[in-house]
C-alpha cells in the first residue's frame, strides 16, 4: 500500500483532461507513459500506446499465464474529468494529499484508482503463488469525454480485447464497506445547441422588449426538459420504469449528494428508479455573458451542453434523435436552432447469473468478512461496456470500483479510501484465483 500511494500521486500528477482545447496534450501522453512503463514493470508483454481514432492514446498489455489459462480483460482509464473551480478544492487538485484518512485528487477514485487496484492485485497473486490467468490491461485514455475513440479502435481491431471474462475497474462499492458489483448502466447522449435570433447583439434599453433574446429562449427550451417536480421530460421518451433491486433510502442520498437543507430532491418514484432506471437530462454548461464584466445587451446567440443519461433497455442513439427533435420543437419565437453530437454510449446489462459472478461473490465475502456482494445499478455511462458485450457475446462482464458515494468523482474534492483500494484489490486478486478454478 505505501508504494500503491506513491504510484497515485505519480499518476495524479499528470493533468490528463482529455479535452485538449483546455489542457496540454502532453499531460495525457505522458500518463498513457507512465501506465506503459507499470505495466513492462510488471512482465506484461506486447505493452502499446494505441493511437485511437479521436486522437488519444489507450494503454494495452499482455501478461501470459499457465499454458491453457483462461484470459481475463482488465479495464480502467487514466483520462479524468477537469478540475472544475480549482480554489473550491481543499488541497490542489493534481496532487495526491491524505486528509482524514482519505486520499484526494483528481483521477484518485475514477479512474487512476482503478490503475493502480489491478496492478495491486496482480502483485498479491505473484507474492501468493503466481498468476493463473492470461492477463490483458487496457486503459483508456478518454473515457471521460464520451468520444468513443477505444470503442471505435475495439471494433476496428476485435481480437486485441478477446477475453473469457472482462473486469471492468470503473463502477463503485453502494457505500463503503459494502462489497458491489454494478449490473446496469445508463448510457448516455450528449448534444451541444445553439439558438440564434439576431444578427448582433442589441442595447436592452432601446431594443429590449421586442428584440428576441436567444439567452432567454435557450432558457425557455432548457427548462421545457423538466416536469414541474422536476422529473426529465422529452417528448416520446418514457419515464416510468422501476427499479427492481437493492433501493437507496431518501435520507441516505441526501447525505451522499450533499443536499442542503430544506431543498427537495427532483423527479417521483424510489430513489433507485430515478437515478438507475429512468432517463435524467442535466444542462452541463451554458455560454452566455459572465456577471462581472456583462453589458446592458439583448442576446443574439446562446449555447448550452445538454447531457442526457438513458436507461437500459433504450437505444442511446433513438434518445439522442427525440432529445434533438424535442428542443427543435420547444424553442420559442422561432428562433434558429442547431444541435450537434458531442458524444454518446448505449446502456448496459449485465448477466448476474454467469458463473464469474459466482467467483466475484466468493471473493468479496473474504475480502469483506460478514458481508454479501450486493448488486445495483449506476447512473453513470461506461460506454465501452456495450463495444465489449457485442464484440465478445460470450464473454462475462464484471463491474467493481473505487466510487462510492463519498469519492464525490467528477466534483471538487474527489479522494479514494485506501481500506477500499486494498479491499477491493484483494478481491480482485481473490476473484482472479477462484475463477481460474471454476
Amino acid at each position: 500500500m505505501p508504494r500503491a500511494k506513491r504510484e497515485l500521486t505519480e499518476l495524479v500528477a499528470f493533468r490528463s483532461v482529455a479535452d485538449f482545447d483546455q489542457f496540454p496534450r502532453s499531460e495525457s501522453e505522458g500518463a498513457a507513459r507512465w501506465v506503459a512503463d507499470a505495466l513492462t514493470a510488471e512482465g506484461f508483454e506486447d505493452v502499446s500506446l494505441l493511437d485511437t481514432p479521436d486522437g488519444t492514446q489507450s494503454v494495452y498489455g499482455y501478461l501470459p499465464g499457465p499454458e491453457g489459462a483462461k484470459t481475463v480483460l482488465l479495464y480502467a482509464h487514466y483520462d479524468v474529468q477537469p478540475p472544475l473551480d480549482e480554489a473550491a478544492w481543499v488541497s490542489p487538485p493534481f496532487e495526491l494529499t491524505e486528509r482524514n484518512g482519505r486520499w484526494y485528487g483528481r483521477g484518485a477514485a475514477d479512474c487512476k484508482g482503478g490503475v493502480i487496484m489491478h496492478l495491486l492485485a496482480l502483485r498479491a497473486l505473484k507474492a501468493n503463488g503466481g498468476v493463473p490467468v492470461h492477463v490483458k490491461v487496457i486503459a483508456e485514455g478518454s473515457e471521460e469525454m464520451g468520444t468513443g475513440g477505444l470503442e471505435r479502435y475495439a471494433e476496428q481491431h476485435p481480437e486485441l480485447l478477446a477475453a473469457d471474462t472482462i473486469v471492468i475497474g470503473d463502477a463503485g462499492n453502494f457505500r463503503v464497506g459494502l462489497p458491489t458489483v454494478t449490473s446496469t448502466l445508463r448510457g448516455m447522449t450528449l448534444l451541444r445547441v445553439k439558438v440564434d435570433t439576431l444578427a448582433g447583439n442589441l442595447h436592452s434599453g432601446q431594443f429590449g422588449g421586442a428584440a428576441p433574446d436567444a439567452l432567454a429562449a435557450l432558457i425557455r427550451v432548457l427548462d421545457s426538459l423538466r416536469a414541474e417536480d422536476g422529473s426529465t421530460t422529452v417528448d416520446g421518451l418514457a419515464g416510468d420504469t422501476a427499479w427492481d433491486g437493492l433501493q437507496y433510502a431518501d435520507e441516505q442520498f441526501r447525505q451522499d449528494a450533499k443536499v442542503l437543507d430544506g431543498v427537495e430532491l427532483i423527479g417521483s418514484g424510489t430513489v433507485a428508479d430515478r437515478i438507475w432506471a429512468r432517463p435524467a437530462v442535466t444542462v452541463l454548461g451554458i455560454d452566455c455573458p459572465p456577471v462581472i464584466g456583462a453589458t446592458p445587451s439583448v442576446q443574439a446567440s446562446a449555447r448550452a451542453l445538454v447531457s442526457l443519461r438513458v436507461p437500459p433497455g433504450v437505444d442511446a442513439g433513438e434518445a439522442n434523435k427525440l432529445l434533438q427533435a424535442h428542443l427543435e420543437a420547444h424553442v420559442p419565437w422561432g428562433a434558429q436552432v442547431a444541435c450537434e453530437q458531442i458524444g454518446q454510449g448505449q446502456a448496459f446489462r449485465a448477466d448476474t447469473s454467469s458463473p464469474a459472478y459466482g467467483a466475484m461473490a466468493a471473493a468479496m465475502a473474504v475480502a469483506y468478512p460478514g458481508q454479501e456482494m450486493q448488486y445495483a445499478g449506476q447512473g453513470g455511462s461506461i460506454p465501452l461496456c456495450n463495444t465489449l458485450a457485442s464484440l465478445y457475446p460470450d464473454a462475462e462482464i464484471l463491474l467493481i470500483g473505487l466510487s462510492e458515494p463519498e469519492a464525490q468523482i467528477h466534483a471538487v474534492n474527489e479522494s479514494v479510501s485506501p481500506e477500499e483500494l486494498e479491499r477491493l484489490s484483494v478481491t480482485e486478486a481473490l476473484f482472479l484465483r477462484n475463477y481460474a478454478a471454476s
